[in-house]
């Protein structure tokens, strides 16, 4: 379809299903992550599935403001266009509220939410130029239900959740539309290094939740909509 996804937090798990499957869509795809190397070998992993061209790696932080607004001018300059976001990069602790340090809350909280915010405040004003574009957040279902031992992963959650919702509404006429998708636990490292025992056969597969993302991202659905995902 020769549109022009950019995905945060892409270099494995969800985030690179994601652009695998839009690369076998016929997209191009920006891939990023603060570590070149997991940029390296995610850039090598899409060249089985899209000319080369059709995908570019990028290093920068999704808590830094000036990492953001460069990948977003990379990304335009090769391609000329963002005509889809998705929102996807996350990390987690699996721990009590008292033994969560400000440090690690900041941690969660910036990437999750400030990150989210931060892509979407830079690239809707490139949308409403074109008068069209697709984002798409990655939430969580406890997002909307809390869970014990995950306080700022909830938090995070939560509010990329009330995010969505009120962008859908501030680009209502503006010819966007913003969603959201909720799974439940995943077979990714998120869900491995939170030290969670969870059956195996209750884990999504990344590909399970790319497959929704790149159906979403065809925009039939209305703007503001929350998919819920489980296995």
């Amino acid at each position: 379809m020769n549109r022009s996804v950019m995905i945060t937090g892409s270099t494995r798990g969800i985030g690179l299903s994601t652009a695998v499957e839009f690369l076998k869509n016929g997209d191009r795809v920006a891939i990023f992550c603060r570590h070149p190397g997991h940029v390296s070998k995610a850039k090598r992993h899409l060249l089985a599935f899209g000319r080369p061209e059709n995908s570019l790696g990028l290093v920068g932080d999704v808590r830094k403001e000036t990492d953001v607004k460069k990948i977003l001018r990379q990304t335009q300059s090769r391609y000329g266009r963002i005509d889809i976001l998705v929102n996807n990069a996350g990390i987690a602790a699996y721990k009590t509220i008292e033994k969560t340090s400000g440090k690690e809350w900041d941690d969660i909280v910036d990437t999750n939410l400030k990150g989210t915010f931060l892509f979407m405040r830079e690239v809707i004003p490139m949308m409403k130029k074109q008068r069209k574009g697709i984002i798409i957040n990655v939430a969580s279902i406890l997002g909307v239900a809390g869970e014990a031992m995950f306080s700022a992963y909830c938090a995070s959650k939560f509010g990329v959740i009330g995010l969505t919702q009120a962008m859908a509404d501030e680009t209502a006429n503006a010819g966007i539309r913003v969603y959201a998708v909720l799974p439940g636990a995943v077979d990714t490292r998120l869900v491995s290094d939170s030290g969670l025992e969870i059956d195996p056969s209750a884990l999504l597969r990344p590909e399970e939740v790319a497959r929704k993302i790149v159906n979403l991202a065809e925009g039939r659905e209305r703007s503001g909509r929350l998919v819920k995902i489980y296995a």
